[in-house]
């Protein structure tokens, strides 16, 4: 049961990299939701087979944290870059009505 399990998980981990690459952090995050209980009925099996499915996603996940690590760095670049701007656009209006 594990196993399959696992190989479901793994099946939504490849949904998740997929939905990253996409830059739809919307959809990887529901996947993640809907991954996450199969992981949490994952029990102490140590085959051979489990654990290289572990591995895997493990392996994945890690790659996937970097991504939405750098994906929030950019986002928020963006966003204050522009917040900046409409900083400017509201003085330069400001400024235009005093004419």
């Amino acid at each position: 049961m594990n196993q399959q399990l696992l190989k479901n998980a793994l099946e939504l981990t490849h949904g998740i990299a997929a939905a990253a690459r996409a830059g739809d952090w919307v959809e990887a995050a529901r996947l993640a939701d809907e991954r996450s209980p199969l992981l949490m009925q994952v029990q102490d099996d140590q085959t051979d087979a489990t654990l290289a499915l572990v591995r895997e996603i493990q392996t994945l996940d890690a790659s996937l944290m970097s991504d939405a690590d750098n994906a929030r760095m950019s986002l928020g670049k963006n966003y204050r870059e522009a917040v900046a701007r409409t900083t400017a656009a509201n003085r330069y209006q400001q400024a235009a009505r005093l004419f």
